[in-house]
């Protein structure tokens, strides 16, 4: 992967210069100098992806290639590496031949700023904050609810995650000063934000009720309407396909459960206190008016 350390003194460590290294962050696709992950990071980072057989991994600066190849060959993905040093590339190449996974894995020279990744279920990276910054609307965007992305050292600012691992890591000390890794993990939100069509079961409303959603990087909030009326939801979070709110209606604490598929919810909703569970559902009806 690529790598761009901190101070003077660190990258003075590394085999590349740190007038080359400076030169690199001045143009907007190079994320940093190439250093390898170690390999108790790797280790640790598929095992919080919670890397399967029908996973599709990307690594956004895939250097040569361990962390695909690895879950490939451990986990059974398949995987795709984007790799702007096309050296890298046949690096990478080679050794998923040597692994016995190049039928599994492939990767390209490419920027990754350009490329295309919707594809993936998981991706992972390890570039420098302003590049993760800019990489958050199009994970948010593109990438499947329920995607998980992994990224080393530095959060997706703002977008809060939904996991953090700390260890100390040997290795990491000679390169960077510090023994210190933080891994976020984050799933992809599905796409809430909008008015939605509330229908509930007739017990607890005889019409249709509004439900507006406003779904921001940092957070999901809402209200819904009848009338005149406005109640607010509590605590709407949605976390890849499933989401969950509660709403204080007419006197009665309400506690929804459920999924979102594309145009539609549905789902669970109980009373404060009551063991059985009703059906709901909702549709989207149109975007909120700015």
């Amino acid at each position: 992967m690529k790598r761009l350390f901190r101070t003077l003194g660190v990258l003075a460590c590394l085999l590349i210069p740190w007038g080359a290294a400076a030169a690199q962050d001045d143009k907007d696709n190079i994320a940093g100098p190439y250093v390898p992950t170690p390999w108790p990071i790797v280790d640790e980072l598929l095992k919080l992806a919670d890397i399967g057989p029908n996973d599709l991994v990307y690594d956004l600066g895939s250097g040569d290639g361990r962390l695909v190849i690895t879950a490939a060959k451990r986990y059974g993905a398949r995987g795709m590496g984007i790799e702007l040093d096309g050296k890298l590339v046949k690096l990478a190449t080679e050794g998923a031949l040597r692994e016995g996974v190049a039928s599994r894995v492939k990767f390209v020279q490419g920027d990754l700023f350009e490329s295309s990744f919707k594809d993936a279920s998981v991706v992972t990276l390890y570039l420098l904050p302003r590049f993760v910054t800019r990489l958050v609307p199009r994970f948010r965007e593109e990438l499947r609810p329920g995607a998980r992305i992994v990224s080393h050292d530095y959060p997706l600012s703002p977008w809060p995650p939904d996991k953090t691992l700390s260890f100390e890591v040997d290795e990491k000390e000679p390169i960077t000063g510090s023994k210190r890794t933080v891994l976020y993990f984050y799933v992809v939100p599905a796409r809430v934000g909008g008015t939605w069509e509330l229908t509930l079961p007739k017990a607890l409303a005889e019409r249709a009720l509004t439900m507006e959603l406003m779904q921001g990087v940092e957070s999901t909030s809402g209200v819904v309407r009848t009338g005149s009326d406005t109640f607010m939801l509590r605590d709407p979070t949605v976390r890849g396909e499933r989401l969950h709110f509660g709403l204080l209606y007419r006197g009665r604490l309400l506690a929804f459960n459920g999924t979102v598929a594309d145009k539609s919810m549905a789902g669970e909703v109980s009373v404060s206190g009551s063991k059985t569970a009703e059906r709901w559902s909702a549709r989207y009806v149109k975007p909120i008016a700015r």
